[in-house]
């Protein structure tokens, strides 16, 4: 089976099922949001576990990645109906970077302690500390309509990766001014051309969709479009680099013929929580 069928395939298969998760219920929503970002976690590790020697961490990472996303569930108190929790995202995040460091004193050589610290600390804390702050832009009840914010920035995500790569391949040496590399040593094909129109097409599309999905004017969308395009390009670039650094070409598999959800969700772990957390800025400040 050729690769292009494989990946028909299973976007025919993944796609309902994704939708399905984000319209049922909150818990097929947080199901979905743990399940991202453990495989996540596990694929930031194993690629660690290339560079640096001591325990690979594709257990724990994962579920750590997995407690802080729930961490976040249960302090908003938005969701199953349940009252807030206060702090318990601190608490579960202080006990996750505290048995990295009894793990890394007790099973990692000096010579690799800080590095490995760091940079396996780094799953947990991207996907799940980070990442698991994109789960408080669904709502919580039965309906589409609670996962609308999460779909929009999901599809601008998409689109600027697209728009992007048909504006920096076919469009800037024919009819443009030239290609002029982003960030070569990371990622060679990307242009600032890709960038730019990326970025347009992201700030157009999310002030389309303002005042249905935000209830925002134009103007707000066409901020916030600039804000998500900035993060999301930013995260596919930190993505871009942790793979070349470690020598790996995808992430995983775990998406067949599409890579990993470090592969596919680069952009999306970046700008979501960045939506959530300027929220309040466009709702109040922005006016």
């Amino acid at each position: 089976m050729s690769n292009l069928a494989q990946r028909l395939i299973f976007a025919a298969v993944a796609i309902p099922v994704v939708f399905f998760c984000l319209w049922w219920a909150d818990w097929t929503r947080i199901s979905l949001m743990v399940f991202l970002g453990a495989v996540g976690a596990w694929e930031w590790s194993r690629m660690v576990s290339k560079i640096y020697s001591g325990p690979s961490m594709q257990i724990f990472a994962p579920l750590s990645a997995a407690a802080l996303t729930l961490g976040w569930v249960f302090t908003s108190g938005r969701f199953f109906g349940l009252p807030p929790v206060p702090g318990l995202i601190g608490f579960i995040a202080l006990i996750v970077v505290c048995l990295y460091i009894a793990i890394a004193f007790a099973k990692v050589k000096i010579d690799n302690l800080f590095p490995w610290f760091l940079m396996q600390l780094g799953a947990p804390m991207y996907l799940g500390l980070w990442g698991g702050l994109a789960t408080l832009i669904l709502g919580s009840g039965h309906g589409l309509e609670h996962s609308y914010k999460f779909i929009l920035v999901m599809t601008a995500m998409w689109g600027c990766d697209t728009i992007a790569y048909f504006v920096g391949k076919f469009l800037t040496n024919r009819f443009i001014f030239g290609r002029h590399l982003m960030a070569p040593q990371i990622s060679p094909k990307k242009t600032w051309e890709g960038a730019i129109g990326g970025t347009l097409f992201t700030m157009g599309w999310v002030a389309f969709w303002a005042i249905p999905v935000f209830q925002y004017p134009w103007y707000k969308g066409l901020v916030l479009g600039l804000v998500l395009a900035i993060a999301g390009q930013a995260g596919d670039l930190l993505m871009s680099a942790l793979k070349r650094w470690s020598g790996t070409k995808d992430a995983s598999q775990i998406f067949v013929g599409h890579g990993g959800v470090l592969d596919r969700g680069d952009s999306f772990y970046l700008a979501a929580p960045m939506l959530f957390l300027l929220s309040d800025f466009f709702n109040g400040i922005l006016s």
